[in-house]
Formats: C-alpha cells, structure tokens, sequence
C-alpha cells in the first residue's frame, strides 16, 4: 500500500504483527474503496432521468446547457472528467428545456449548474427524504467550477468517525487530500458539535473545509486521537473542552481558542486562511478540452428543498 496525505504529508503505513494497519481514519477508507468502479458523466436526457439522478448519490452535481458545446459546457465538462475519476460525486448534464427548466430559477436561462446535496445546508447533517440545492454563483472557468463542486460536495461540518457508504468515503478522501484550508476541532466522543462550531464552520464554508471529530482518549486505537497527536495536541486535552487546529500547505498550526466561543474560533481560523496562498485546483488532465472556461455571466445562489 501507498502511504495516504494530507496536503501533501504522509500519514503512513504500519505494520503490527501480521495485520497491516493505516495510522489515519483517511488511510482505512482508502483501502476500503479500492477496486470500486466508479460511473461515467451521465448525460440526463428526461425529466424522470433528472430525479433518479438527483438521487442517485448524496451528491449529485448536473450541468444545465442550451447545447452540447461551448466554452461554458467544455469548462464543465473538464472539471466534470476531473471528478468523476476521484468517484463518490455524480456528475451530470442535460440539454434538454423539459429537464433544466425544471431546475432554473426566476426564469434562469442556461448554462446553470446545480448541486443536489442530502445534507442540511444549515447544520451539515444527513437529512434523509430531502435534497438541498445549491445554484453556481460564478464564472464559468477550471478554476471557479473546481472549487465549487470541491466545496458542495462536503457538509459543511463534516462529523467524524461515520461511514455512510463507499461513496461518502469517496469524498472524504477528496476533502483530505484537496490542498484547501482545512479546520479540525476536537471534542469529547459524548458531547455533539455545538451550535457556536456549526455556525462558525457555517461562516467559513468556501474558505475552508471543516471538520468535527469526536474522541475517546481512553482507547488507543480512535481514529479522532490520532488525528490530535498527529497534530500537537494530547488525547487528554479533550476531556479540558473542545480544542482546534489547522492545517494549509504546511505543518498543523493549533489555534487559539477558549473552546466556547464561535466568533472566536471564526476569527482564529479566519486569521489562519489569511496567511495561506489562495486555493488553486490540481491541473486538469493534459489534453483536457476547455479547461480555461470563459467570462460568463455570474449567476444567482440559492438553496432550496426538493
């Protein structure tokens, strides 16, 4: 097995006796989607087709286009190549008026792109029978697209351990190993994420990628406490009150913070964002056709229930 990274750090590979074991929750999830075959871009030609889409995954990303062609369309697409690879997001496309009108808001005209996401927009939490839907708000670049789908296709508080099937570790995965900001807060395995940590991780959403890990110091193989050590902190320090760190395209960096306060922890971590380089996605695949997008009109964000 390859070592699996953080940005870029190895978080190893050990051996104990004869069970091979990955020293980070993202290394047992790696291994434990290797060998799935992932699906292609499906173009979404009905209207019936547009809702099993939707369904289809926890994320379902569909591309709206008056035709097949274009820079808008060769922009998404690229992008659309690039994550499908990476699996556990559905990427999609429709040209199809029946299906896009459907989607498209105030009498929106193509190219829209929307996210169906069975994660609540407010508290990052499963929320089963319903799809929240997130509009592209930017221009139709590599660049703008990348970020947008990355971001969209995590909770906004993203609770760990949990395990919702090969494709949330899929996507997991991708969080991890994307080279944006991410936030790591640290508490007690019997205590929730607290209102204060989810409307911080609210505020941050776009500038970092936020994560919850609940912790048992007391056992000496969970996933949470060693992601702490790795990170500076003791196990113990849980059991004081909820502690933070952040990592960028550097070593971990604790932050300071009371462990109450979420405008504090807001404006720790917005400090933090201000002294990393801007985010840049990987390069698309050489060759890849319409990776500069064009200069296209912004259009309207909103997030609605299906």
């Amino acid at each position: 097995f390859s070592p699996i990274q953080i940005n870029g750090s190895d978080l190893g590979v050990m051996r104990r006796g004869s069970t091979m074991r990955v020293s980070s929750l993202v290394g047992i999830l790696a291994l434990a989607v290797v060998g799935v075959v992932r699906a292609e871009v499906k173009q979404v030609s009905a209207a019936n087709d547009a809702i099993y889409f939707s369904k289809s995954t926890e994320i379902a990303v569909m591309g709206m286009f008056a035709e097949a062609k274009g820079a808008e369309f060769d922009a998404f697409m690229t992008v659309a190549k690039e994550f499908d690879k990476k699996g556990g997001i559905a990427m999609g496309y429709t040209t199809e008026k029946s299906v896009y009108s459907r989607y498209l808001e105030d009498d929106g005209k193509p190219p829209s792109i929307i996210v169906f996401s069975s994660f609540n927009p407010e508290t990052g939490e499963v929320q089963k029978g319903k799809k929240a839907r997130t509009h592209f708000a930017g221009k139709f670049t590599y660049a703008e697209l990348y970020k947008f789908v990355l971001v969209e296709s995590q909770p906004i508080l993203l609770r760990l351990p949990q395990n919702l099937g090969p494709d949330f570790q899929k996507r997991m995965i991708l969080a991890f190993g994307s080279g944006m900001p991410k936030l790591f807060v640290f508490g007690k395995a019997s205590d929730e994420a607290s209102d204060d940590v989810v409307a911080a991780a609210r505020n941050l959403r776009s500038k970092a990628l936020c994560f919850y890990f609940s912790v048992n110091p007391s056992d000496s193989e969970d996933e949470g406490a060693m992601h702490m050590e790795q990170m500076g902190f003791a196990k113990a320090d849980v059991e004081k009150g909820l502690v933070a760190a952040m990592i960028g395209q550097e070593a971990p960096e604790k932050l300071e913070w009371d462990g109450t306060s979420g405008d504090k922890l807001e404006s720790a971590a917005n400090a933090f964002i201000e002294d990393q380089p801007p985010y840049e996605p990987p390069p698309p695949a050489a060759g890849a056709k319409g990776s500069g997008g064009s200069k296209g009109k912004k259009k309207g964000k909103a997030k609605k229930e299906m």
